[in-house]
């Protein structure tokens, strides 16, 4: 199986729909984060308060440095020129920028899925031929799998959406995730 790496804005959606068992069901022991979304983790904690309980050492192992003067340049490169990140906010974007450089650069994880809710990270990673989900696509794989029923996705979206967090899909109905 491949590896599933999801950013901090699909994390913060389970965790503000009380749904975080939902994510790690799908991660299914295979999720991985890079050093930046591991630090974003750790901040979004300090105010949703479902993310206090998320052990990062036991979903995700070690989170995955960025090494090297070329592979810092290159991040940086896709931060600014792909994300509009700039030289005032050198966090802006990180988290997507080595994600992206990971699953491009390094042949240990070309196979992996990127699990987002950023639009443009989304679009520009699947012009990129990178395999993307946003929270709307998994969700609707796990009721593909038979491991949750359309009225649980559909529950675990409403509370996200109520909660004001962004969903690139909504759906408007429980029907919508019978794909």
């Amino acid at each position: 199986m491949p590896f599933l790496f999801p950013d901090n804005s699909v994390i913060v959606c389970f965790a503000q729909a009380q749904g975080l068992e939902v994510l790690e069901q799908y991660l299914r022991g295979n999720g991985r984060v890079v050093e930046a979304v591991s630090r974003e983790i750790t901040k979004s904690a300090a105010h949703v308060p479902g993310l206090r309980t998320l052990d990062q050492d036991a979903w995700f192992g070690d989170p995955i440095p960025v090494v090297g003067a070329a592979n810092v340049r290159a991040v940086e490169g896709i931060r600014v020129a792909v994300f509009g990140g700039g030289k005032a906010k050198p966090l802006e974007h990180l988290g997507e920028s080595q994600t992206l450089h990971l699953l491009r650069a390094d042949e240990n994880y070309r196979d992996s899925i990127w699990l987002t809710e950023d639009r443009e990270a989304f679009r520009f990673a699947q012009r990129q031929h990178i395999t993307t989900r946003d929270t709307f696509g998994i969700l609707c794989d796990m009721v593909g799998y038979l491991d949750l029923s359309i009225e649980r996705a559909y529950e675990i979206a409403q509370h996200i959406l109520d909660a004001g967090e962004p969903m690139l899909h909504e759906p408007n109905s429980p029907r919508d995730f019978l794909l």
